[in-house]
């Protein structure tokens, strides 16, 4: 009988203890759950944080030719080119082409081919037409406007000089420097922002 009783109690307690240890495991489980929910939950309500992609570099140019073609005149087609193959610029460009002979009083519409050594880099800057913009400085003394003709895909549209419109007046000469600016995310219509693709200067002459 005391024996009996004796393994009874000895049995309880065993029971206890085990049930004790079985709880406390499965506090822990549970405990180790919320945790890894919590740090999930915190994570997934992280802001996400933009990563702006790099901004596209200078195209890499050499060659700069105004085609020229006279509005009333289909065969007045006078053209010029600039040529630069010396990345560094230490070696002076090619300029024996870069003579354009306009007549007074015409109108010319205007187009602008790029190259890049024998590639024609051209529709790639029509295609990022809306960070280009081609300008255009008359020295004093030159009788000549240059207009851009055509338009970018900007919201507000803007002006790239792909095409031109280019009127000469009396008889003059006189340098016209062609530069091509490089303007992601700060084309405004103006010449001022971004850098320079190709600086290309030109001798012109109405007659």
């Amino acid at each position: 009988m005391n024996w009996g009783l004796i393994t009874f109690y000895d049995l309880n307690i065993h029971f206890k203890k085990l049930k004790k240890l079985t709880m406390k495991k499965k506090n822990i489980i549970i405990l180790t759950s919320v945790f890894t929910l919590l740090i999930c939950w915190s994570a997934c309500n992280k802001k996400e944080q933009a990563v702006a992609p790099p901004l596209p570099g200078n195209e890499p140019l050499t060659t700069l030719t105004l085609k020229a073609t006279n509005a009333n005149d289909a065969t007045d087609t006078p053209s010029a080119s600039w040529i630069q193959l010396d990345p560094t610029g230490t070696n002076p460009p090619d300029t024996s082409h870069a003579t354009l002979h306009l007549k007074s009083g015409a109108s010319y519409n205007v187009v602008v081919q790029l190259l890049d050594s024998l590639n024609d880099i051209t529709p790639e800057i029509k295609d990022r037409e809306n960070y280009h913009l081609f300008c255009f400085d008359v020295a004093p003394g030159l009788n000549l406007t240059c207009k851009q003709t055509d338009l970018d895909t900007n919201p507000k549209p803007l002006p790239i000089g792909l095409t031109d419109l280019f009127t000469a007046g009396a008889a003059s000469s006189g340098s016209l420097e062609v530069t091509l600016h490089h303007q992601p995310n700060v084309k405004d219509g103006t010449c001022a922002p971004g850098s320079i693709d190709i600086d290309a200067t030109y001798t012109v002459k109405v007659q």
